[in-house]
């Protein structure tokens, strides 16, 4: 068979009118203007147009910038980033570049209004914050990369940025770009701060959860989370000087919650800090058999019989209840896996340190952006309400959505001077487009009456 190229009015992404109808309702480009007013981010293309090409690229399957030619002839591409000639690869890397730290906090302040907007439309009861951080492998010329924790390859230099996540919905309401040498809990407490501000002023009445890996076991965020009535979670590190070994091995009386789980809680006395906190002691029964000459140690708390875990937490709840709450943080690793995967999160795209800070946010704002899409516009269904606090809803990866929606070939025909999006016959995705439409139209409405 022949294969040939002519120019056709033809779309493989038809699903991306829908995308560019929902930020227009939003007013994202204005927003994006607005936001960007005098920082000074020169080139032939604007803020809002870049913006778009990079939104474009990842949801049409991209992640690097040399993807972005392979998409730029596509006319519903053209029409989502507002422009007849998409910029080219090393236009992109030269104006993220050009990024200054004042430019850089605009785009995490629109990335911020964009999620508590939505979070104040919801009008949470409660807000679950979950705080980790994620290795992104780099060259050697990035700057700030440093060589580091990098499970990927150990001699590979990195970065390291730290995520703040809402359990509730899946958004990322902060995103902190780090070197690659720090240790986790690093500038952890300016996030941590920024992010309870920010849920306290956009819902005042909402209560205020947080968690926390061993990492985050540190004075000044258990200082300031006690003092500002936060609840929290937080995994407590088996460190010699908190004798905390010496506590589970002398603990005769354990409370049996099943065959497998035993707890017992107690005040523990952190004198270097000057704080009594309450911990919860966890012991999981692994086998009856332990191996051979298995060493009970600080590194690995379990005995071969049975695993021992610590959290520490202000929470009045049960001990079963405290530990499905604990670990219903796992639920991030699939959200940052997500944004990974999907949104080019962990592209490096230049070797600037702010140019691959605002990638990150760029990345972290098309996310929160498709969460709000299904939320507006595809009546996700809800999920069973648990102790473990993950999403409210059903909501889809952007790897189904693609698959089911954005990328359907389309035909632009125009008749009687009317331009129309002709797909073809697919009856599961006709009922699916006239589904997201007739959400558009009372989303719009509901727009329009709040205006």
């Amino acid at each position: 068979m022949k294969i040939e190229f002519a120019k056709q009015d033809l779309t493989s992404f038809s699903g991306l009118e829908f995308v560019r109808r929902y930020f227009a309702l939003i007013n994202l480009n204005s927003r994006i203007r607005s936001a960007f007013a005098g920082h000074g981010l020169s080139g032939d293309y604007t803020v809002v147009h870049l913006i778009m090409v990079f939104i474009a690229l990842w949801l049409t399957g991209g992640r690097r910038l040399r993807h972005i030619p392979f998409i730029s002839e596509d006319p519903l591409v053209q029409r989502l980033c507002g422009l007849k000639t998409l910029p080219s690869d090393r236009t992109v890397s030269r104006w993220l570049g050009q990024f200054t730290n004042d430019a850089l906090q605009a785009l995490i302040v629109l990335n911020s209004e964009i999620v508590t907007e939505k979070l104040r439309a919801m009008n949470l009861a409660r807000v679950t914050l979950d705080f980790d951080g994620t290795v992104l492998s780099c060259g050697d010329k990035v700057k700030w990369a440093a060589r580091g924790y990098n499970p990927h390859n150990r001699h590979s230099k990195s970065l390291y940025p730290l995520l703040c996540h809402v359990a509730q919905t899946g958004h990322f309401l902060r995103v902190q770009n780090r070197p690659g040498d720090v240790h986790d809990s690093k500038r952890a407490l300016e996030v941590i701060k920024a992010a309870v501000e920010e849920i306290r002023l956009s819902l005042p009445n909402a209560v205020i959860e947080a968690r926390f890996d061993a990492a985050f076991f540190q004075e000044e965020i258990i200082k300031y989370l006690l003092r500002e009535g936060v609840e929290f979670a937080i995994k407590v590190p088996m460190w010699k000087w908190l004798n905390l070994k010496n506590m589970i091995i002398s603990r005769t009386n354990w409370h049996h919650e099943n065959a497998k789980l035993a707890w017992f809680k107690r005040p523990v006395s952190i004198e270097p800090w000057g704080i009594e906190v309450p911990m919860t002691f966890y012991r999981e029964k692994l086998s009856e058999k332990p191996k051979k000459d298995h060493q009970f140690d600080f590194f690995t708390p379990d005995d071969g019989v049975y695993e021992h875990s610590v959290i520490v937490s202000n929470k009045t709840v049960s001990a079963a209840t405290l530990l499905s709450f604990y670990n219903g943080r796992a639920n991030m690793e699939h959200d940052i896996a997500e944004i990974k995967g999907e949104f080019g999160f962990d592209v490096i795209p230049c070797r600037d340190y702010q140019g691959n800070g605002s990638h990150q946010q760029i990345s972290a704002l098309a996310y929160n952006l498709m969460r709000n899409f299904q939320l507006d516009l595809m009546a996700p269904k809800s999920r069973q309400r648990t102790a473990s606090r993950t999403n409210l809803f059903e909501l889809a990866s952007l790897k189904s959505l693609r698959f089911e929606m954005i990328t359907a070939a389309g035909r632009l025909v125009n008749v009687s001077g009317e331009k129309i999006l002709r797909l073809s016959q697919s009856t599961v995705r006709r009922k699916m487009f006239e589904k997201v439409q007739a959400n558009m139209d009372r989303f719009e409405s509901r727009q329009k009456r709040a205006a």
